[in-house]
């Protein structure tokens, strides 16, 4: 399993990189395999990687889609994420990563909050 933390402020102008830096190495034990940080707007999430399905760097996390505008950090396993990739390609989204985590991005872009009733997984 991987390890997320994060930090919301309300004071948007304000970020806390150096936080989040300082709470990864507690998170080593699991995800040993890559790490990464994410801020914006008051926003402050750290990932580390634990490598499981999808092992190259696509699947690096803060998972970042700048068309989309959107970020995700997570934690988790989709099972029928191959099923939902599969519908989400139909729809037209195209995918550089093989990892759920990108699924999980696209689907809350396609489908709303609504997504979630579509997951079978934990």
């Amino acid at each position: 399993m991987c390890g997320i933390c994060g930090v919301i402020r309300y004071d948007k102008d304000h970020t806390d990189e150096t936080l989040i830096e300082k709470m990864l190495p507690a998170l080593e034990t699991r995800g040993p395999d890559d790490e990464g940080i994410y801020t914006k707007d008051g926003v402050s999430f750290g990932h580390k990687r634990l490598s499981i399905i999808d092992l190259s760097e696509n699947g690096h996390q803060p998972m970042i889609d700048k068309e989309l505008k959107l970020a995700i950090v997570y934690n988790g396993e989709i099972y029928n994420f191959q099923e939902l990739r599969d519908e989400l390609r139909k729809k037209g989204y195209s995918f550089r990563s093989t990892s759920d985590t990108e699924v999980l991005l696209k689907a809350y872009h396609a489908w709303g909050d609504e997504f979630v009733k579509r997951l079978n997984g934990m």
